[in-house]
């Protein structure tokens, strides 16, 4: 589901003058938790960063770099929209394979990982630079946040075929 909320966004972006490799946000949004078997089963590291190990060592760097970027983005906050942002946002509007709103999923995030306050701080920070990229996402798309479960579901929706 991460690739498909991926993929509207990303073709959006693409249609509003900035322009994304598609096939690059598409492999990393179906590879993005390829870390996260390994670090349950071995009950520590984090999930982007051992995702970004494998995929190096495949010879994939390109979409290592991106999906390291998955749970935290790197860089500045201003620089221009790039595939990293398309998956760190696409992946915040996704639980398990439902399209949720980043209230829902952060409301999942905080039962699940917020066992201390600092975890609590840590998600509650999250929330707010995705909410700051959300803005800045939807400032150039020609449809708005709440419209993207329908865009998934309904890819022939006027907003996807560029009628007014």
């Amino acid at each position: 589901m991460v690739w498909e909320v991926g993929k509207v966004v990303a073709e959006g972006l693409s249609r509003n003058k900035h322009p994304l490799d598609i096939n690059l946000v598409r492999a990393s949004c179906l590879l993005h938790d390829i870390g996260k078997y390994l670090c349950i089963l071995e009950g520590r590291g984090y999930h982007d960063i051992r995702g970004q190990e494998i995929l190096d060592s495949e010879g994939l760097t390109d979409i290592g770099r991106i999906v390291v970027q998955h749970v935290v983005l790197r860089g500045e906050k201003d620089r221009p929209l790039a595939e990293e942002h398309v998956l760190f946002y696409a992946d915040k509007r996704v639980v398990h394979d439902e399209i949720v709103t980043l209230d829902d999923r952060f409301v999942y995030l905080e039962k699940t990982y917020g066992k201390t306050p600092e975890a609590i701080k840590r998600l509650n920070m999250m929330k707010e630079e995705t909410l700051f990229l959300e803005r800045r996402i939807f400032a150039v798309l020609d449809f708005m946040p709440m419209d993207v479960a329908d865009l998934v579901l309904n890819p022939l929706h006027p907003a996807l075929s560029g009628a007014p």
